[in-house]
């Protein structure tokens, strides 16, 4: 007769056997699908508590899977934000993929052609990099056909683009690309025995609406989420409503993709995380280090490693997303990025704060579009804490949201500031006195330092960094910047701006060898801008 120690060492090879050969059947490593709307602030999505805008895929994500309350971008510009994604890193130690319409070099590691390399099969639908040149990645320079960013050239290095089937119906400012249409192609076009990355990349809620689309959606102005910096009028709210119809667009399609996930047997082992790139596109929001320009929705979901219905409340960077899937695919997360992986997070059973250390956030901003005469930016840099906010300004007499007399090429005077209802509204009405004061909060001058107390001020309308009570809350805050600041190499301590003088890559408004310098050698150049 059989021993108990042989029938023991029988049984685990028993489990042994059955343990391999359900690994076999399995994907050793999921799947990851990734959503990123464009220009969405956090505020404005149901998990958050926005009554008007209805998000049930994002808020089904965030209820089977665990919802970020402070998740930042590293930038509130898409181009930059979107680099610092891809590779891990602060958008001051990309060089000029820092800029909006920058080049975004192959000498930085990007995660996604990590996931490749390892055997991952890359696609994507919408907008992914860009809008600027991709620069030794094996593609031609992008060309940008007009208002469009969509181009075939990010094929290098977001895998192949599926962008061809279209909607029949659509409301203006909607793009015509069916996303999830296009991914169910790309499902069936997939190599099965390979896991997929693929990038799902709306355009929305980018700017340019169907002004009083709100109405005919049957939504309510009271029900509007307005920010603190805008005035409560029905044009922000209307605007604000229009805004969310396109939120609730990009939400849609993500429904259909985890439908047809689902409906597969593929959504177990998908890790899906959804994301927006920055804050919405109205006045004092993007292109500022405000929390509505830069505080982002975040959700993940994989029933098989996270434990679901969860609010983490640790301050977290977009930057964390390249460690994060890095570490997902069993990879090793490079010295040089400035990311932390989200797993100890995501795989804990706790909420609210989980890791200690992770109490601060830095964000940054150099150049969006050409909106000074002299073709500069306005960078800041700032760092979030969960009380306090403190933003460095380092070119204090310049126009945060550009020169007032300046015309830009696309969006008009104080161009770093999206066309839109609010921002004709503001210039319109800013003569009366009710109107004025958030006037000046977009449009304005600013110190060279702001201190904000979050706890009693979230909107960040009172500027408390001259009050002596907080003096030594500021100097610690600031001390804590330079520091980190140091530590990555950022070239604005050793009092250079590179970012001011790298070309303005745009082949769709006006071409960077249309600007003609007249600074002397070793100074900022003078451009003036003309038309080819």
């Amino acid at each position: 007769m059989p021993t108990t120690r042989s029938l023991r060492v029988a049984l685990l090879f028993c489990c042994m056997a059955s343990s391999t050969r359900f690994a076999s059947a399995a994907p050793a490593r999921p799947n990851v699908l990734f959503a990123i709307s464009d220009d969405q602030s956090w505020m404005h999505v149901g998990a958050y508590g926005d009554r008007a805008t209805r998000t049930p895929s994002f808020d089904r994500i965030a209820d089977e899977g665990v919802l970020f309350s402070h998740a930042y971008a590293a930038a509130p510009s898409c181009a930059p934000s979107r680099a610092a994604i891809l590779t891990g890193r602060n958008i001051w130690e990309l060089e000029e993929a820092g800029n909006l319409m920058g080049v975004l070099k192959s000498s930085f590691a990007l995660f996604t052609l990590d996931l490749q390399k390892s055997g991952y099969e890359l696609a994507a639908t919408g907008k992914t990099w860009g809008p600027g040149r991709l620069e030794g990645f094996g593609a031609p320079g992008t060309k940008l056909p007009a208002r469009s960013y969509i181009s075939s050239d990010t094929e290098s290095i977001t895998g192949k683009a599926f962008n061809q089937h279209r909607l029949e119906k659509r409301r203006r400012g909607i793009y015509d690309r069916d996303y999830a249409r296009n991914f169910e192609a790309f499902l069936a076009d997939r190599d099965p025995s390979k896991p997929f990355f693929f990038w799902y990349g709306a355009l929305e809620p980018h700017q340019d609406y169907d002004t009083g689309a709100w109405k005919r959606a049957g939504k309510k102005l009271e029900d509007a989420r307005l920010p603190g910096c805008l005035p409560d009028d029905p044009v922000t709210r209307g605007e604000i409503l229009d805004h969310g119809l396109e939120i609730e667009h990009f939400d849609r399609h993500l429904g259909r993709m985890l439908a047809v996930l689902e409906k597969r047997g593929e959504l177990a082992n998908t890790l899906v995380i959804v994301t927006s790139d920055h804050g919405n596109p109205l006045p004092r929001s993007k292109c500022n280090l405000y929390d509505s320009g830069v505080r982002v929705p975040l959700a993940a979901r994989w029933p098989a490693k996270i434990p679901a219905g969860r609010t983490i409340d640790d301050l977290v960077n977009l930057t964390d997303i390249a460690p994060t899937l890095l570490e997902t695919a069993g990879l090793r997360t490079p010295r040089e990025m400035s990311g932390r992986s989200l797993w100890p997070l995501l795989s804990s059973t706790r909420s609210g704060r989980i890791d200690p250390s992770r109490d601060f956030v830095v964000t940054a901003f150099e150049r969006h579009i050409i909106t000074r005469r002299d073709g500069v930016g306005y960078p800041m840099r700032s760092i979030r804490t969960h009380r306090y906010a403190y933003i460095r300004n380092y070119e204090p007499d310049r126009w945060p949201a550009g020169d007032p007399d300046f015309l830009s090429s696309h969006q008009r005077f104080y161009g770093d500031c999206d066309k839109g209802s609010t921002k004709s509204f503001l210039l319109r009405e800013s003569h009366r006195a009710d109107i004025h004061p958030y006037f000046l909060l977009a449009f304005g001058r600013r110190p060279a330092e702001e201190l904000y107390d979050m706890q009693s001020d979230p909107d960040q309308l009172r500027n408390i960094s001259s009050d002596p009570r907080f003096e030594s809350i500021k100097s610690e805050l600031a001390s804590r910047l330079q520091s980190y600041l140091r530590e990555r190499g950022d070239p604005r301590l050793r009092g250079e701006s590179p970012w001011d003088t790298y070309p303005f890559i745009d082949e769709a408004i006006f071409r960077h060898d249309s600007w003609r310098t007249r600074g002397k050698a070793g100074t900022t150049p003078i451009r003036d801008r003309k038309r080819n």
